[in-house]
C-alpha cells in the first residue's frame, strides 16, 4: 500500500513491469501497434480514474498538476523491452 494524495492508501505494485519481447522477424508496424496498445491501455485507466475523481479527462491535467501526479502514481508506466528472440518466420 502506498499513500497517494487525493486517493489515500492505494494498492500500487511498486515493482511491477510490463516486459515486451518480440521476434526478430516482427514487422515494425506490428511492433508499433503493440506499443500503441500499451499506451492506450494506460491512457484509458488514467482517464477513467481522472473522470471518476476529478470529473476531468486526464489529458486536461497539466504537467506539474498534483492531481496528474497522483494519477500517475496510481498507474505508473513501466515498460521494459527485452532483447528480441529468434523464433523464426517473418510477419508481414
Amino acid at each position: 500500500m502506498v499513500e497517494v494524495p487525493y486517493f489515500g492508501q492505494v494498492a500500487v505494485t511498486k515493482y511491477h513491469v510490463i516486459s515486451l519481447q518480440n521476434d526478430r522477424g516482427t514487422s515494425y508496424g506490428t511492433y508499433i501497434a503493440v506499443q500503441n496498445e500499451l499506451t492506450a491501455a494506460y491512457s484509458e485507466l488514467r482517464n477513467k480514474l481522472s473522470m471518476e475523481k476529478f470529473n476531468l479527462p486526464f489529458n486536461e491535467l497539466t504537467t506539474g498538476d498534483p492531481r496528474r501526479d497522483a494519477i500517475e502514481s496510481v498507474y505508473p508506466v513501466i515498460i521494459s523491452e527485452a532483447e528480441p528472440i529468434d523464433i523464426g518466420g517473418t510477419l508481414e
